[in-house]
């Protein structure tokens, strides 16, 4: 784990707390749609943190065209419900991974 960048450790950790929030989502409700989207979201997050050493625009384009989709989802549904959990909680993270894509995007364009 030592020899991960940042920028990897946390799409790993966001690929966790959107895995397990479509699991939780299935067994709490039920929903196979929480747990279909968690866990294609979940597998495109892990997909980016591979791809982040190797080829980091790309990989930082994906990070934040899903990034930007989950605060859309989230961030809709925690207007609605004004749950912080697990809706306001994953729009925050989203917002935050956004702006962290962002900028590595345009580090890696100027690297």
């Amino acid at each position: 784990m030592s020899g991960m960048s940042l920028s990897q450790k946390l799409t790993l950790g966001y690929a966790a707390l959107v895995g397990v929030g479509g699991v939780m989502g299935y067994i709490k409700s039920g929903s196979q749609k929480s747990l279909a989207a968690g866990s294609l979201s979940s597998a495109l997050l892990f997909y980016v943190y591979s791809e982040l050493p190797v080829r980091p625009t790309f990989a930082a384009s994906l990070g934040l065209g899903l990034s930007v989709a989950l605060l859309g989802m989230m961030g809709s549904r925690f207007k609605k419900t004004r749950k912080f959990f697990p809706a306001g909680v994953v729009s925050l993270v989203s917002l935050i991974m956004a702006g962290g894509y962002l900028h590595g995007f345009f580090h890696s364009l100027h690297a």
